[in-house]
C-alpha cells in the first residue's frame, strides 16, 4: 500500500461511516464531522417513554447487496414482516399476500377485488422476471415513469390505484407515480428475493453498527463544517463552524445534495422529497398481523375529501421490542408537510383512520412524536440516473460520498460510502 493519508469525511452518515470503516481498513487516518448530535444521519431510532421511534417509517430490505457486504445481519436481531399488505378502500378492508411465502394466504389474495386475476398473475410474471436479473439490469431498462410502466405491463387502472400508488408512494415519497421505473424494478426485486424487516433495537442500531467498526474519536459530533479549504483550485481540508481548520490530503463530502452543493460549489440534483411520520401509543392491538397499512383513496372518513394519510404500521406486530410490554406503537406516514399545526395533524390523522379500528377508541390514542423531515430523500424522476455525479469530482483532492451519487435508499447510501473510498484509495 502507499504511504497512509489523513482524510476528512464530512458527515456520518450511512454514506460517511461506511466510506470512514473502509479507509481505516486500508490504513489510511480518518476524521468525520457530523454537525448533528449523533451518527446516522436520516437512520437514527429516539427512546421516547420506552418506545423506540425510528426518524420517520423505515425498514430494512435484506436482500439489498451492500447491506450483505457491510452488516452484520443476524448481530441486529431482524423482525420480519409478512410480505403483501391490508389495503383499505372505500370503508373496506383487503388483504395482499405473496402466494410464494404465505400460500394458506393465497386464496384470499386470488378472490380479492382490489386486482383482478389476470393483474395478479401479471404481479407473479413480473415477480419472475425480476429476480432473473441483476441489479445492474434492473437500471439498465429503458426509463419511464412507474405509472406508464405498470400501463405497459398492462395492469389495470383499479390495480394501480388501489396497489401500486399507495404502497410505492410510500416507498418513493409521492403519490403520482412519476418515480423512474428502474428504482421501481430495482425495489421490486430486492422484496421479491428477501425480507422487508426491523431490527430489534430500531433502525438507528444499523448506524450504530456501522459506527462501532471505527476507531475511538473517529467520529466528531456537533462539529459542523463550515466551509471548504481550498489551494490552487484544489481541496485542502475544511474550515470548521468554531473557527479551526483541518487539513487533509483528501475531504469526502458524504451530505445532502444540498448541503454537498453549498460547499462544493458543484451542480447536483437538489429536488428532493419530504414525509411526516406521527406515531401513537394504543392501548390494545388494532389489527393481528404484521403487515403495513395502506389508505387507498377514496377515503370516505378523510375530511373535506383531502386524504392525508398514505399508510400506517403497528410496529409492535413485528418487533415487540419497539415499546414497553403490553403497549402497542402505531406509526402513520404522510407525505409532505402539511401546513397543519401538530395537533391539528394528529387529530385529522386519527379522524382519518380510526373508524377503521373499532376495537380502539381514539380517546386512547396517545401522540408520542411527529417527525417532519424535509430531506427525506432526494427525487429519482425519469433521467436522473444519467444526471448523477461521479463520486470522483472535478476538483482534485475533493470526494463525493453521499447517496446523490448512486441512489436514494439504504442500499445506495452504502455503495456511495464503498465507491467514494474507492475513490480515494485509488487516488492515494
Amino acid at each position: 500500500m502507499s504511504d497512509p493519508k489523513s482524510v476528512v469525511v464530512v458527515g456520518a452518515g450511512l454514506s460517511g461511516l461506511c466510506c470512514a470503516r473502509h479507509l481505516q481498513r486500508a490504513g489510511h487516518t480518518v476524521r468525520v464531522y457530523e454537525a448533528s448530535d449523533g451518527v446516522g444521519g436520516r437512520v437514527r431510532s429516539d427512546r421516547v417513554d420506552g418506545f423506540t421511534l425510528d426518524r420517520g417509517f423505515q425498514v430494512l430490505f435484506t436482500a439489498y447487496p451492500a447491506v450483505r457486504r457491510e452488516l452484520n445481519l443476524e448481530a441486529l436481531k431482524l423482525q420480519a414482516f409478512q410480505p403483501g399488505a391490508i389495503v383499505y378502500r372505500d370503508g373496506k378492508r383487503f388483504e395482499l399476500s405473496d402466494p410464494y411465502r404465505q400460500p394458506l394466504k393465497a386464496l384470499g389474495t386470488a378472490l380479492s377485488p382490489l386486482c383482478s386475476q389476470r393483474d395478479k398473475l401479471r404481479i407473479l410474471k413480473l415477480r419472475r422476471i425480476v429476480r432473473r436479473k441483476s441489479v445492474e439490469d434492473c437500471f439498465w431498462i429503458p426509463d419511464k415513469r412507474i405509472e406508464s410502466y405498470l400501463a405497459r405491463q398492462k395492469f389495470t387502472a383499479r390495480c394501480i390505484n388501489g396497489f401500486f400508488r399507495p404502497f410505492y408512494a410510500g416507498i418513493f415519497l409521492e403519490n403520482d407515480l412519476s418515480t423512474s421505473a428502474r428504482m421501481f424494478e430495482f425495489v421490486f426485486k430486492m422484496m421479491a428475493e428477501g425480507k422487508t424487516a426491523l431490527p430489534a433495537n430500531g433502525m438507528g442500531a444499523v448506524a450504530q453498527q456501522l459506527a462501532s467498526g471505527l476507531k475511538p474519536e473517529t467520529v466528531l459530533l456537533n462539529t459542523p463544517v463550515r466551509t471548504l479549504l481550498r489551494a490552487d483550485n484544489q481541496v485542502t481540508g475544511v474550515a470548521l463552524e468554531d473557527g479551526s481548520e483541518v487539513a487533509a490530503d483528501a475531504v469526502v463530502v458524504a451530505t445532502e445534495a444540498d448541503v454537498a452543493a453549498r460547499l462544493t460549489g458543484l451542480k447536483l440534483p437538489v429536488e428532493h422529497r419530504s414525509v411526516t411520520c406521527l406515531y401513537f401509543s394504543l392501548p390494545v392491538k388494532a389489527y393481528p398481523e404484521k403487515k403495513i397499512l395502506l389508505f387507498a383513496e377514496p377515503n370516505p372518513y378523510a375530511e373535506a375529501e383531502q386524504q392525508l394519510v398514505n399508510n400506517a404500521a403497528l410496529l409492535t406486530n413485528v418487533a415487540p421490542s419497539y415499546a414497553p410490554a403490553g403497549k402497542h406503537l402505531l406509526s402513520v406516514t404522510v407525505l409532505g408537510d402539511p401546513p397543519l399545526s401538530d395537533e391539528t395533524l394528529a387529530e385529522r390523522v386519527k379522524a382519518e383512520i380510526a373508524s377503521y379500528f373499532p376495537a380502539v377508541k381514539p380517546a386512547g390514542w396517545r401522540l408520542l412524536r411527529i417527525y417532519r423531515i424535509r430531506w427525506a430523500q432526494f427525487a429519482q424522476p425519469v433521467g436522473i440516473f444519467e444526471r448523477l455525479p461521479e463520486a470522483d469530482s472535478p476538483i482534485p483532492g475533493l470526494v463525493l460520498g453521499g447517496e446523490i451519487t448512486v441512489s436514494s435508499s439504504l442500499h445506495g447510501a452504502l455503495v456511495a460510502g464503498q465507491k467514494a473510498a474507492g475513490v480515494v484509495l485509488t487516488n492515494a
